[in-house]
């Protein structure tokens, strides 16, 4: 059965985004090129508005962004004169992992990250939106706790989360020794786990705890599911390389001074 491509027209496709502020880029920051091939899409935001999402982003000016799944349907926009886009999906009845690509003629290109869309239906803090990094930490784009993310391979785990820019963060995993972070600019920040294996563990930030609750196995290996407090998904990347990220509901988070 052929996919079936939702088409988004750029004059549709502002309308949906309301009065929402466009993509801003860096003072003097071009969509990049790489020895002459396009530059794939980059998505920044993930924002609702009332029961459906806007995706933002930008590509090479003119380009066609696809976001394609394993489901029977895809979504595609046009990047305006400035390379930007704005793509409207409503709210999904189950978990999708789309890849973003641009099309420039009849050449796609795929992009390096995955976007996460689960829950996207949900008013409990559940719903969430995220970009995948085979390698490394997860980007969530929807609101999420003092912690965002947690990305495992199987030896040792990298948690990322948002703060106010410039801040120190306390880190650790089983009751170990704390790691400090410090939030870049935009109040990100990650921080690797030493010695935490990929395993069930408690994991602080700050006085919050959170239970990360491992990677998957057998039939819920590459099935985005449930588990602990929060969405988790463990990818088979290679015959001997997976990848867990699992990322904790918004909302729901322990005191570490609770009895």
């Amino acid at each position: 059965m052929k996919r079936r491509i939702v088409v988004a027209g750029i004059g549709v496709a502002m309308v949906l985004a309301g009065c929402a502020a466009p993509v801003e880029r860096s003072k003097g920051e071009e969509t990049p090129q790489d020895g002459g091939w396009a530059a794939t899409p980059r998505i920044a935001a993930v924002v609702r508005q009332g029961a459906s999402l806007v995706i933002r982003g930008d590509a090479p000016p003119g380009a066609r962004v696809v976001l394609r799944g394993d489901q029977e349907v895809a979504f595609a926009v046009g990047t305006d004169g400035s390379g930007r886009f704005e793509l409207h999906v409503g709210a999904t009845p189950t978990p999708m992992l789309l890849t973003p690509e641009v099309q420039i003629g009849q050449f796609p290109a795929p992009g390096p990250e995955h976007l996460l869309l689960a829950g996207t239906g949900a008013v409990d803090g559940t719903s969430l939106a995220a970009l995948l990094i085979e390698g490394g930490a997860s980007r969530r784009l929807t609101p999420g706790p003092a912690l965002d993310s947690v990305d495992g391979d199987g030896q040792g785990l990298v948690a990322a989360g948002r703060a106010q820019p410039g801040v120190r963060v306390s880190v650790s995993a089983g009751g170990g020794a704390a790691v400090e972070a410090i939030t870049n600019a935009d109040g990100r920040w990650t921080a690797v786990l030493p010695a935490s294996g990929d395993r069930q563990v408690g994991i602080a930030v700050g006085e919050a705890l959170f239970i990360y609750p491992g990677s998957a196995s057998g039939a819920s290996l590459n099935q985005i599911e449930r588990s602990g407090e929060g969405w988790r998904l463990t990818r088979v990347l290679s015959p001997s390389a997976r990848q867990t990220s699992w990322f904790p509901d918004a909302k729901r988070q322990l005191s570490l001074t609770t009895n």
